[in-house]
């Protein structure tokens, strides 16, 4: 419709005369309609350099005050690329389009969201150069709409999940928090008690929570009982409820975790590295270490009130059974020498050509910790069953991958279970849930191995599903990229290696790690030592594992199968930096 008045004007000079006449006045209602809007558009520096891009009838429009129907259109016909998968399509009509109506707040996260998860590898690593672009959009949102929390919540998540900057995401939902007054309490004020948590500041997170508990408290007082208002209720009633379980979470283990460390002891991870060029860009990064956690359901929490404060004199100890669990990662990073994500001012599609950016992690499994006296199971199947688990039982393939040992009711007749396996077999045989119970204590124990003494068929139920007792130590490290090979040869564009120097960065941050790890490893790593790689120079107060390797081009390049540093051979040693 646009084009075929547009031709109609060409030809009628009499209505291009009209039509002229009509701009002016348009021009003239729309600087009074313009203060009118929640908050004026902001006009980019390069308007007019992008519009002049535009075919005529477009540019024509978007300059006459139909900026907003251009936008539209523009953004159906995105969508349209978007549902075909046609990505690359799509960054040039969002960057018209944040042009065109600068109040848009959809398309600048939108568009971030494309920079930053949607560009990928051939095995869906992100490409990472295009994060400070990402980052920069949104910058810009912010700049065009900075009263609003959408585009800050937008800018904090994405710091949260994908750079896994917790500082900077927290200061972004801060920000969000401020400068508008009707942020929603959920999106904004729960995840910045997630971010200060995570930023290793437990106090900060609690009184976080408790700030929009109360927050929430305040709105469902002022809705309830009017009409129209229900959902308003039921949405702060539910988040209520989430912030008060997510505060006492963060009181309970504020108060355990260091004293389960000061009981515990700290956990020499002793982390060994290696790794090898398998052909050229593809590289191989494997190792092992002491990966402890808190063993599942084995966290003393029953003995604090709401408010996080112990009860009676019999308060928690946190961690009941701790030991070797599946679950965190190692992170592998590999850049051009020096590089450090650049505070992007202004936003473009451009990334340098010669920038390589590969991140990865590394599944850590397979830890075994069974002692003397201790129980633990022969089986097929690696993954034990669920009561097992629950009892820290660790299996084994075959007995001559185990440790030596008895059957459990041979032990059970001997006397040669310890307490910790006296404890185990208690808590496999009568699942604590059954007895509405969460776990059990040493004074439980006595009256449940008569129990079992005296059940023959639970007795032979061990023997079938090859329950044993240890007679000696066995400890197996966890181990880390076995089975994996980095692959960089099929994205050239991607990974161009142009460089002549790169940092390959391998490093364990129990920030990042679930609960159930931070439990027994801290939250900035106040519970593991290391003896080579344990720095605390890296990130102000976290204690991370963090090894940096100095590669070259050749190194990465090369066409043979080459082990570039092995430390428990000695192999590449001066490769390492400070």
């Amino acid at each position: 419709m646009m084009k075929n008045f547009l031709d109609a004007v060409r030809g009628n000079p009499k209505l291009a005369a009209g039509a002229a006449a009509l701009l002016v006045i348009q021009g003239l209602l729309q600087s009074q309609i313009d203060p009118l809007r929640r908050q004026p558009a902001v006009e980019p520096p390069s308007m007019f350099k992008t519009t002049g891009g535009l075919p005529f009838e477009y540019a024509l429009a978007a300059v006459s005050g139909f900026r907003q129907v251009i936008a539209g259109l523009l953004w159906v016909r995105a969508d349209s690329f978007f549902h075909s998968g046609n990505y690359d399509a799509i960054l040039p009509l969002l960057r018209l389009i944040t042009w065109l109506d600068p109040n848009w707040l959809d398309v600048y996260s939108t568009g971030a969201w494309h920079l930053m998860y949607n560009f990928t590898d051939t095995d869906q690593r992100s490409d990472r150069r295009y994060l400070p672009v990402g980052l920069a959009l949104l910058n810009e949102g912010i700049a065009n709409n900075s009263e609003i929390y959408d585009l800050y919540k937008e800018k904090g998540w994405n710091l949260y999940d994908k750079v896994r900057d917790y500082d900077a995401a927290a200061e972004a939902y801060r920000q969000g928090r401020d400068v508008d007054p009707k942020h929603d309490i959920n999106q904004v004020e729960h995840m910045y008690a997630h971010c200060v948590e995570r930023s290793g500041d437990p106090k900060a997170a609690i009184a976080a929570w408790q700030d929009a508990m109360a927050k929430h408290k305040k709105l469902i007082d002022e809705a309830k009982g009017k009409a129209g208002q229900e959902d308003v209720v039921s949405r702060n009633e539910q988040g209520y409820k989430n912030a008060q379980k997510n505060c006492r979470i963060m009181q309970v283990r504020e108060y355990c975790r260091t004293r389960d460390i000061a009981r515990l002891g700290q956990v020499d991870t002793n982390l060994g590295v290696k790794v090898t060029r398998i052909s050229p860009r593809v590289i191989q990064i494997q190792g092992t270490w002491n990966l402890i956690g808190c063993l599942k359901d084995q966290y003393d929490d029953l003995n604090f009130d709401e408010n996080g404060i112990p009860k009676g004199t019999n308060i928690s100890s946190g961690i009941v059974l701790d030991g070797p669990v599946d679950g965190a990662r190692i992170d592998v990073r590999l850049q051009n020498a020096g590089y450090k994500m650049p505070d992007s001012k202004e936003f473009s599609f451009e990334v340098p050509e010669d920038l390589t950016i590969m991140q990865d992690a590394l599944s850590s499994r397979g830890g075994r910790r069974t002692l003397k006296g201790s129980v633990y199971t022969i089986s097929a199947n690696l993954t034990a069953d669920p009561n097992m688990e629950r009892a820290g039982i660790y299996a084994y393939k075959d007995a001559s991958k185990g440790p030596k040992g008895i059957p459990a009711a041979q032990a059970l007749a001997s006397g040669q279970l310890s307490p910790l396996g006296q404890l185990q077999l208690v808590t496999y045989v009568f699942p604590p849930n059954t007895r509405k119970r969460k776990f059990y204590t040493q004074a439980d124990v006595p009256a449940l191995l008569s129990e079992i003494r005296g059940n023959s068929a639970k007795l032979d139920e061990l023997g079938k599903r090859q329950v044993m007792v240890a007679l000696e130590d066995k400890i197996l490290p966890s181990e880390f990229g076995a089975s994996r090979q980095i692959d960089m040869s099929k994205d050239p564009k991607m990974y161009s290696f142009k460089a002549d120097e790169y940092d390959l960065i391998i490093s364990f941050d129990p920030r990042k790690s679930p609960d159930f790890v931070q439990d027994r490893m801290g939250w900035s790593g106040e519970g593991m030592t290391d003896k080579r790689y344990l720095r605390d120079d890296v990130t102000k107060g976290l204690r991370q594992l963090y090894l940096k390797l100095k590669l070259t081009k050749d190194d990465i390049l090369g066409t043979d199968k080459k082990v570039l540093f092995d430390d428990s051979a000695g192999i590449g040693l001066d490769k390492l930096q400070k």
